[in-house]
């Protein structure tokens, strides 16, 4: 049985408050010696990935920005991809979202009229105190393409951003930390289905697909996987979600990553001919 396992990152194979993966070690151990790939689903962005990637050392394609885009490392599985992926650096690039300087342009005009605070308006320093990184990440947090994150002063305000958001083509999502302002055609949903398409259809591998995620922002992930895994907020505890076959992780952050992935790869794996 082939398996595919999809996971977000802050709060779920991250910990909330310290970034660590540490404690999912076991568990990363044996996807790469069984060489199970692991699709990173983020609002991170790409400059944010390629590092993280390296020090997990896996090489697989990655969704950034809340779907905004898919990336797929040049020579990956020695296959030509479809032509709307486009060269960039080392990567085959799917852009699903819309270009950063629209997505600025429209956030700056609402923040005219409400009390909003983007990763454009805030210094490398700025953002490293609100998100908890080094001042290094967060310069690499800052090189949005698809999304703008942001803090909102009065939560009132949200229902009016979003109808000023949808008649500019665009929609405010939820994370861990932010809210983001993003395209309407893009979410982690429509790239896992991009994803899972292509590992069906161009590297031809049929599969079993794990979802892993702990927000607002990573339920329509998990709508599109055969097994949903929610991962419990430290504070809040888990996500309130219907999903068939869901499951749900015992505690926080890498260490419930670590054990509810362990159980699932057992089960799958008993179950395989």
């Amino acid at each position: 049985m082939n398996i595919l396992v999809f996971t977000d990152l802050d709060g779920s194979l991250l910990n909330h408050d310290d970034y660590s993966f540490e404690e999912a070690r076991p568990t990363l151990d044996r996807l790469r010696g069984a060489k199970i790939p692991l699709v990173f689903v983020t609002s991170k962005t790409r400059r944010e990935v390629e590092p993280l990637q390296n020090r997990l050392g896996f090489r697989e394609p990655f969704i950034v920005e809340n779907g905004g885009g898919i990336f797929v490392p040049r020579g990956y599985r020695s296959v030509s991809l479809p032509e709307e992926f486009r060269e960039q650096g080392n990567f085959f690039v799917l852009a699903l979202g819309l270009p950063y300087g629209r997505i600025r342009g429209v956030f700056a005009a609402m923040k005219s009229r409400f009390k909003i605070t983007g990763y454009g308006d805030l210094s490398s320093q700025e953002v490293a105190v609100l998100s908890g990184l080094a001042v290094e990440e967060a310069e690499r947090a800052k090189a949005r393409e698809f999304s703008e994150p942001f803090l909102l002063k009065s939560v009132p305000d949200l229902p009016e951003l979003e109808r000023l958001a949808a008649r500019e083509g665009m929609k405010i999502v939820r994370g861990g930390r932010f809210y983001h302002l993003i395209g309407d055609r893009q979410d982690k949903g429509a790239a896992v289905r991009g994803v899972r398409s292509l590992y069906r259809g161009i590297f031809g591998m049929e599969h079993v697909a794990v979802g892993i995620g702990d927000s607002e922002n990573d339920l329509p992930m998990l709508q599109e996987v055969d097994v949903p895994v929610l991962i419990p907020h430290p504070e809040r505890g888990w996500l309130e979600a219907s999903l068939p076959g869901l499951v749900k992780a015992p505690e926080p952050g890498s260490r419930g990553w670590n054990e509810a992935l362990g159980r699932i790869l057992d089960e799958l794996e008993a179950d395989s001919p």
